[in-house]
């Protein structure tokens, strides 16, 4: 059964353009909203510029998902325009929101006593930072400077996270995730593991699309690794339902099906029982 939730993850900045970053943000991100039961439909990596922003945001706007993840251009920098072009989008003002202001007076008031500046006080620009879109409810950021917030509008709600991965991981784990859990988990999500014995994948194709005839709401991918002159197969089973004890079951009869039609034996025996699984 497929997700009934959707989400685009938008990655922003120049410095992920042009490779001087490696982008760990939309990995971690569609990795926990996955395991969440939500369907990612689109990574997009986006310049900080607000009017490609914008253009970007309303073609996600329109497949009408649930979910719109942004991570960076959340600073107080001339290119930090994510709360600009999400306003725009949603048709509100930015406005300062007293509840972010504090966040940041907090975090530069941390920051001083670190020793990480010379001063707490808080100038027009770092005033900037706690100017969100109207109606945004702010998140502390227990690492960095700069809040995140979570807005509304259009039947989706917008997830705004500073771009340093450790402190969207942190505000993530903290804020996000709980707040996704209440609004109910509407799919469960599980994959299963076979390490397959031979090197050729046109070899299983026609199985593998079989397969999934046979087994609605499971689908197969197929991985290959080693060297050109040692290569292995692995095959992973990405199972989806509303009832996570209806998925097991329906995991474990994929997984033997499979298994059997493949020649693989099923692991059995301590110690061996949960082989090729995760």
């Amino acid at each position: 059964m497929a997700s009934t939730k959707t989400a685009w993850i938008f990655s922003v900045g120049r410095d992920l353009l042009e490779g001087l970053v490696l982008d760990r943000n939309a990995n971690f991100i569609a990795t926990r909203v996955s395991e969440l039961g939500i369907k990612v439909r689109s990574f997009q990596t986006v310049d900080g510029v607000k009017e490609e922003m914008v253009a970007a945001l309303e073609a996600a706007l329109a497949t009408k998902p649930t979910y719109v993840f942004c991570a960076g251009g959340m600073g107080p920098s001339h290119d930090d325009v994510t709360r600009e072009a999400v306003a725009e989008v949603l048709g509100v003002p930015l406005e300062k929101n007293p509840e972010a202001v504090e966040m940041v007076g907090m975090a530069f008031r941390r920051l001083l006593a670190k020793g990480g500046t010379t001063s707490a006080e808080m100038t027009e620009t770092r005033q900037r930072i706690a100017y969100l879109p109207k109606g945004a409810k702010p998140y502390e950021n227990p690492v960095g400077t700069g809040p995140a917030c979570v807005v509304s509008g259009h039947g989706t709600t917008f997830i705004l996270l500073p771009g340093v991965p450790e402190e969207l991981q942190r505000i993530f784990s903290l804020h996000i995730i709980p707040l996704l859990r209440a609004e109910g988990i509407t799919t469960h999500r599980k994959t299963r593991t076979i390490e397959y014995a031979g090197h050729d994948e046109t070899a299983i194709s026609a199985v593998l699309a079989d397969h999934g005839k046979r087994f609605p709401g499971v689908s197969s991918r197929t991985i290959r690794y080693g060297t050109e002159e040692s290569t292995s197969i692995r095959i992973k089973l990405f199972g989806e339902h509303t009832d996570p004890r209806a998925l097991d079951d329906l995991l474990e009869r994929a997984e033997a099906d499979l298994r059997a039609r493949l020649g693989v034996e099923i692991a059995r025996g301590s110690g061996e029982a949960d082989a090729g699984r995760s």
